[in-house]
C-alpha cells in the first residue's frame, strides 16, 4: 500500500447495514438506486449518535431522514439549519 496505516484505519464491508453499525456518519457518493431503497430506520438504530448522512448526489429524501433522527448534509446545497455557534 502506498498509504501506510490505511488498511488499519478503514473498514470496508459488502453489507451496508454492517458497514454502518457503530459509525457516526455515512457518505453517499454515487447515484446508484440501491441507496434509495435501504432501511434507514434500521441503519439509524445501529449507528453511534449523533448520526450523520452526507448526500453527495442529492438522491435521498432528506426530510424523511431528518424525521428518523439523522443530521443530513446535502453536499452542494445550503443547510436548512441555522447555526448560532459558528
Amino acid at each position: 500500500s502506498n498509504t501506510p496505516g490505511l488498511e488499519e484505519a478503514v473498514t470496508t464491508s459488502k453489507d451496508p447495514y454492517d458497514a454502518c453499525n457503530g459509525a457516526h456518519a455515512m457518505a453517499i457518493l454515487t447515484e446508484w438506486d440501491e441507496f434509495k431503497n435501504y432501511d434507514y430506520e434500521k441503519i439509524y438504530a445501529s449507528m453511534a449518535k449523533p448520526a450523520f448522512i452526507f448526500d453527495g448526489r442529492n438522491i435521498l429524501d432528506h426530510d424523511a431522514l431528518r424525521k428518523i433522527g439523522f443530521e443530513v448534509h446535502a453536499i452542494g446545497h445550503p443547510d436548512p439549519n441555522e447555526f448560532s455557534d459558528l
